[in-house]
């Protein structure tokens, strides 16, 4: 059985940003540890990712779903330049591809990122403000982005992308993913809440990601939810039902393509917001994903420290 999967673009954390740096090309900057546990804009106040404008009235944006891949891609605009996005809620940042970068903005300034912490990134990141970044008639001005090489990801994904649409900027205004209605919703109002089940608070060890709590036959466990993830992956740690069938699946993340051993897992209902209907892969390493096989079937919203789901 071929299947692809491709993980969520990348997670990590980094050193405080120095004073004075943004000026000194040659000094590492990086994100500083979040101010609160909300996305508020006052609790992202020093954070130079955070974006000082975003949109305060709705605003729709279609997906293309690129089949068998199940990824979510917008068009948009970085500083006035035609760009092709990953949607990703399993990215804490988003990122622009740094041959893309280079090519399309030549004049602006790259500075080193020192990584902190658990990462899954093995390249040299840097960092770069961006002026503004157009998502149909969403629009962000003055923040801060990654430039990364991630051209391995255009064979994995299927098609080329110029970067990867992640929470930094996705958790700035309460927004819906709908993958299986092929659109994505920036929706500052209350309006948005309307058809949702109940509100599932986020991690709050985990600010900058959707991590949700989730029952498994195995216990309690969190679980990201990852547009940015082919696939739906429990381990086998949860104890979830599998059927005995092993796949082989390459799976490909921000640093290049590994190799995976899961079997089959059961189709079964996850305890999450009144319950999420699944078909996992499992796999024996310590990683617990909500992808987009799963999240075609459903809408979420992600509204500051919350998130909520409603079935298609």
């Amino acid at each position: 059985m071929n299947i692809r999967m491709v993980y969520g673009a990348f997670t990590f954390a980094a050193a405080v940003l120095a004073a004075g740096c943004a000026s000194a090309p040659e000094e590492a900057v990086a994100q500083p540890r979040a101010a609160a546990q909300e996305t508020a804009p006052q609790a992202r106040a020093a954070d130079p990712f955070w974006a000082a404008k975003a949109p305060r009235r709705e605003s729709r944006v279609k997906l293309t779903i690129v089949e068998g891949s199940n990824m979510p891609l917008a068009e948009a605009e970085l500083d006035g330049v035609k760009c092709t996005l990953l949607v990703d809620t399993g990215a804490t940042h988003t990122t622009f591809d740094l041959s893309f970068v280079k090519k399309a903005l030549p004049d602006v300034l790259l500075q080193p990122v020192l990584m902190m912490g658990e990462t899954n990134v093995e390249g040299a990141p840097r960092f770069m403000q961006a002026k503004s970044l157009k998502i149909g008639e969403a629009v962000f001005e003055d923040f801060g982005a990654m430039a990364l090489d991630i051209s391995h990801l255009h064979k994995a994904i299927g098609v080329h992308i110029d970067g990867i649409l992640g929470m930094s900027t996705l958790g700035r205004v309460p927004c819906i993913v709908s993958l299986g209605g092929g659109e994505l919703v920036f929706a500052p109002g209350a309006e948005a809440l309307a058809g949702f089940g109940a509100r599932v608070r986020r991690s709050p060890a985990e600010p900058m990601s959707v991590f949700l709590k989730a029952g498994t036959p195995g216990g309690v466990v969190e679980i990201l939810v990852d547009s940015g993830a082919s696939m739906t992956i429990l381990s086998s740690a949860t104890k979830w039902p599998a059927t005995g069938e092993a796949v082989r699946a390459p799976a490909v993340d921000i640093n290049g393509s590994a190799g995976l051993a899961p079997r089959m897992g059961e189709k079964g209902v996850l305890d999450l917001a009144g319950g999420i209907e699944i078909k996992p892969m499992i796999v024996e390493e310590p990683m617990n994903r909500l992808g987009a096989d799963t999240l075609r079937a459903y809408d979420m919203l992600v509204a500051g420290p919350f998130a909520a789901f409603r079935r298609r």
